[in-house]
C-alpha cells in the first residue's frame, strides 16, 4: 500500500490543485450554504474544464495536449480570479472564517479515496464486465489530438456512445502524470469519494436551510446518514434473502449468511423466481465494488452538484419572478449530463420541472423556462449531438410487471423512511394556512425528489425504451437507467427527513433498523468480491502479465513507440470476454472489436458483422488447414451457461470454433453474438471432418491487401488470442503483403505494413 501511496497523493494534489481554481465560481454559486459548497469545485473543475476542451478540441481550436491544457486551465483561473475582484467584500476573510469545515471536508474525501484505493487494490485488474470498453475509452481520449475521440474497436469512426465521463478521467490522467493502468482504478476511488462528501454536502445543507439556530450535530449526523446510505448502502435483499434460506433450507443465520451473493441484490426481478421478465436493478456501492468506469456511475458526482445547484437557485427564487434565469446553467448542466449518461437528461430535466412548479408554484412560468433550458441543452449539447447517433428505437408499452413484495425488498427501505415524510406534508397542507406554513421550501424540494424518484421506479412498469436488449431481457435496460438515480434521489433525502422526524421514536427506531439493514450489503459484498486478503497494488495490468506476458510486452512496446493513433488488426472477440486486448490497452482502433457492443452502438449488426469476416479473412490467409474430428453424434440440445458464445460452444462440442455459423443457422439466430444463459440451442450433426478450401475460401493476398488498404492498418497483431481463434496460423506469410516484423516476445508478433 505506501508505494501506491505516492500515485494517490499525487492524483489527489491533483485534483485539489484544479479544484482549487473553481472555488471562486463555487463560493458564489453556493454562498448560502454552510460549507460554501466546498467539495463541489472538484466536480466543477473537472466537468467544466472537460468541457471546454471537449467543444475546443471538436471545433479545432485546441488539441487534447497538456500545453492546451494548460492554457485553458489558466484561463478558467483568470475567469474565477475576476469573480474575486468583482466580489472582494465577499470573499475578504471568507477562507479565514471558514477553514476549519474546507480543511474537514478535504480530509474527509482524502480519507475515503484512499480507503476505496485500499481496497482496490486486492483485485485491481481491468479485466471482466464492462473494463475493456471503459478504459479502451480513456486510452483512445488520451492518444486524441481533436475530438471526437476515435473508436478504438472500429476503426475509421469515432466513438457512438456517452464518453464524457472517460473524457474527464482522461483529462485528468494526463494532468496528473500518472499511468492510466493505474489511474483507472483511482477514478474509480474518486467517484466513490466524490460521492460521499457531495451526498454529505448536499444533504447536510438541506437540513441546515431548515433550522431557525443552527444547530451542527444535526445537519452533520443528517448528512453522514445520507452520505453512507447513498455510497456504501444497499437494499433489503439481504435481509429477504438470509430469511428465505433459514425458512426453506432450515439454515442458521450464519450459514444463510455464508452462502448470500451480493449481485443478486441488482439481479432479483425475473432471477428468482425465474421468469421471462428479467431486468436490472444496481446502485452505487455495487458499481464501486465491480468497478466499471461506466456512464452511470461516472454521472454521480455531477447529477448531485446539479440537485445542490437546483436547490439553492430554486430557493433563492423562490420570490422571484426571473426564473428564468436558470436555463441556461441548467441546460449546460443537463447538457454535460447528457453527455455523461445519456438518461440523466430526463431524469434530472424531470426532476427540475417537479421541482420548480413545487418550490415556485407557478406553473406557465415553469413551463417557459422549462422549454427554454431544452433550448440551452440543444445548444450546449450540439458539437457532441453532431458526431453522436441515440441507440433507441422508440417507446413500448410493458407487457410484464415487477411483483410489489420484489419492488418492496428493493425500495421498500426508502418507503418506510420517506412515506412517514409524506404523510406529514400532507396532513400539514390539509390542516389550513397555519399548519401549511410549517412547510418550508426545502421541505417542497424535498418532496419533488421523492416524487421523481417514485416515478422513476413506476416508469418501466408502464413503458420501456426499445434497444438492442430483446426477449426477457427487453426492458432491463430502462429500469436499469432509472432505478439507479431513484436509489440515488432516495439516499439524499434520508438524512434529511430523519433530521426531520427525529422526534418520533418510532420513526428513529424504524430508521435505524433500515440504515442497518442497507449498510449491511457493502460488508457481503466487498468481502465476497475483494476477500481481503492480498493486496496487490493498483496496478490494473497484473492479469496480462500473468495469463499474457507477450501480449503485454507488445502493448508496452506500442505504447512506447507508437504515436498518435495508426489503426491495427487484431482478432475480432465476443464481448466480455479477455479479446481485444491490444485496441483497449492502447487506444489504437482495430478495424472491430467486441461484437455486440458496436451492434448496439452502430444500430445494427450487419456492419460489425461485416467487419468481422474481413477480419477472418486477413488471418484466414495466413491459416493452415484445420483439422477437426467427425461429429457423427445424434443430434442434441445444449443449455447456454453464462458466459458462453457460439464460438465456445462450437469448439465444445464440435471440436472446432469455425463452425459456429452452423449452429447459428440450424437455430435460426439473427444476431449469433446474442444468447442467453439457459437458451436452448440444436448441436448440428454430419459436420465434415475436415476444413479446407471449400468449407473456407483462402482469401488471395490482393484482397486481403485491399481490406488493410480500406481500414489504413498499420499494424497486424499476432498474439495468444489470435492463435486461439486462428491455431494454424503461419504468421510469416504477412510477409507477402509487404510486413515486416517491427516486435516479437514468444509467440506475440506485430507486423509493421508500409
Amino acid at each position: 500500500m505506501l508505494s501506491d501511496f505516492k500515485y494517490i497523493f499525487t492524483w489527489w494534489l491533483s485534483l485539489f490543485f484544479l479544484s482549487s481554481f473553481s472555488l471562486p465560481l463555487t463560493f458564489l454559486l453556493f454562498k448560502n450554504f454552510w460549507d460554501k459548497g466546498y467539495i463541489f469545485a472538484k466536480t466543477c473543475s473537472l466537468f467544466v474544464l472537460s468541457y471546454l476542451l471537449l467543444i475546443l478540441g471538436i471545433i479545432k481550436i485546441t488539441t487534447f495536449t497538456l500545453p492546451c491544457i494548460y492554457f485553458v486551465t489558466a484561463v478558467f483561473a483568470a475567469f474565477n480570479f475576476y469573480l474575486i475582484i468583482k466580489n472582494k467584500v465577499y470573499f475578504k476573510g471568507l477562507i479565514k472564517k471558514y477553514w476549519r469545515i474546507f480543511l474537514f471536508e478535504e480530509i474527509l474525501f482524502f480519507v475515503i479515496l484512499t480507503l476505496w484505493s485500499y481496497v482496490r487494490g486486492f483485485a485491481p485488474d481491468i479485466e471482466g464486465l464492462e473494463k475493456f470498453m471503459d478504459w479502451g475509452f480513456v486510452n483512445s481520449v488520451l492518444r486524441s489530438q481533436s475530438f471526437p475521440p476515435a473508436d478504438m474497436w472500429y476503426a475509421g469512426q469515432s466513438i457512438n456512445y456517452y464518453y464524457f465521463g472517460h473524457l474527464v478521467f482522461a483529462f485528468l490522467t494526463k494532468f496528473s502524470g500518472i499511468s492510466s493502468a493505474i489511474t483507472y482504478n483511482l477514478s474509480i476511488a474518486t467517484v466513490c469519494a466524490l460521492t460521499f462528501v457531495s451526498g454529505f454536502s448536499l444533504t447536510s445543507n438541506l437540513i441546515y436551510s431548515t433550522l431557525k439556530k443552527p444547530i451542527f450535530r444535526l445537519y452533520f449526523v443528517g448528512g453522514l446518514l445520507s452520505a453512507f446510505l447513498l455510497t456504501f448502502g444497499g437494499n433489503l435483499h439481504f435481509v429477504y434473502k438470509i430469511g428465505k434460506n433459514m425458512i426453506e433450507n432450515q439454515q442458521n443465520i450464519k450459514e444463510a449468511s455464508a452462502s448470500y451473493w451480493y449481485p443478486d441484490a441488482t439481479r432479483f426481478i425475473g432471477f428468482d423466481p425465474d421468469t421471462t421478465d428479467k431486468t436490472i436493478h444496481e446502485f452505487p456501492m455495487y458499481s464501486f465494488v465491480v468497478a466499471d468506469l461506466h456512464g452511470h456511475m461516472n454521472d454521480i458526482p455531477l447529477v448531485i452538484f446539479f440537485m445542490a445547484f437546483l436547490f439553492i437557485s430554486l430557493t433563492s427564487l423562490s420570490n422571484n419572478k426571473k426564473s428564468y434565469l436558470l436555463a441556461a446553467p441548467t441546460g449546460l448542466l443537463l447538457s454535460i449530463a447528457y453527455m455523461t449518461n445519456a438518461w440523466d437528461f430526463a431524469v434530472y430535466g424531470l426532476l427540475f420541472a417537479i421541482a420548480s412548479f413545487l418550490v415556485t408554484k407557478k406553473f406557465w412560468p415553469t413551463i417557459f423556462t422549462g422549454l427554454l433550458t431544452i433550448a440551452f441543452w440543444y445548444l450546449f449539447t450540439l458539437p457532441f449531438s453532431l458526431n453522436f447517433t441515440p441507440m433507441v428505437e422508440g417507446l413500448q408499452l410493458s407487457d410484464a410487471r415487477s411483483p410489489f413484495y420484489q419492488l418492496f425488498v428493493l425500495y421498500g427501505g426508502f418507503w418506510l423512511i420517506s412515506l412517514p415524510f409524506v404523510f406529514y406534508f400532507i396532513i400539514s397542507s390539509l390542516r389550513g394556512a397555519k399548519r401549511r406554513s410549517n412547510l418550508l421550501p426545502t421541505d417542497y424540494f424535498v418532496l419533488a425528489i421523492f416524487i421523481t424518484a417514485t416515478a422513476l421506479v413506476i416508469i418501466p412498469e408502464i413503458f420501456y425504451i426499445k434497444d438492442i436488449y430483446v426477449f426477457d431481457y427487453r426492458r432491463a435496460n430502462t429500469m436499469f437507467k432509472l432505478v439507479y438515480q431513484a436509489f440515488i434521489m432516495y439516499s439524499l433525502i434520508a438524512g434529511y427527513i430523519f433530521i426531520r422526524l427525529r422526534h418520533i421514536f418510532i420513526y428513529r427506531f424504524l430508521f435505524c433498523l433500515v440504515f442497518i439493514f442497507h449498510l449491511s450489503y457493502s460488508y457481503f459484498a466487498t468481502k465476497s468480491y475483494y476477500g481481503l486478503k492480498e493486496y496487490k497494488g493498483l496496478w490494473g495490468l497484473k492479469f496480462l502479465e500473468i495469463s499474457y506476458p507477450d501480449n503485454l510486452a507488445a502493448i508496452n512496446w506500442l505504447n512506447l513507440n507508437v504515436s498518435g493513433q495508426p489503426h491495427i488488426v487484431e482478432a475480432v472477440g465476443d464481448s466480455y470476454t479477455t479479446y481485444n486486448q491490444f485496441s483497449m490497452a492502447t487506444g489504437l482502433p482495430t478495424i472491430e472489436g467486441w461484437v455486440v457492443h458496436e451492434w448496439l452502438w452502430r444500430g445494427g449488426y450487419d456492419a460489425p458483422a461485416a467487419r468481422q469476416a474481413e477480419v477472418d479473412k486477413i488471418y484466414n490467409f495466413v491459416s493452415k488447414n484445420s483439422e477437426i474430428k467427425n461429429n457423427t453424434q445424434s443430434p442434441e440440445e445444449y443449455i447456454v451457461n453464462p458466459g458462453d458464445s457460439l464460438w465456445k460452444i462450437s469448439k465444445l462440442k464440435l471440436n472446432n470454433e469455425f463452425l459456429w455459423k452452423k449452429i447459428a443457422q440450424l437455430n435460426n439466430l439473427e444476431n449469433p453474438s446474442l444468447i442467453y444463459p439457459y437458451q436452448k440451442l440444436i448441436i448440428p450433426v454430419d459436420i465434415p471432418n475436415t476444413i479446407n478450401e471449400s468449407n473456407f475460401n483462402t482469401p488471395s493476398p490482393e484482397e486481403v491487401k485491399s481490406i488493410l488498404d480500406k481500414y489504413q492498418v498499420k499494424y497486424i497483431i499476432v498474439g495468444a488470442k489470435e492463435y486461439e481463434k486462428y491455431p494454424d496460423l503461419d504468421s510469416e506469410k504477412f510477409a507477402e503483403l509487404g510486413a515486416k516484423l517491427a516486435f516479437e516476445s514468444g509467440q506475440t508478433r506485430i507486423y509493421q505494413l508500409p
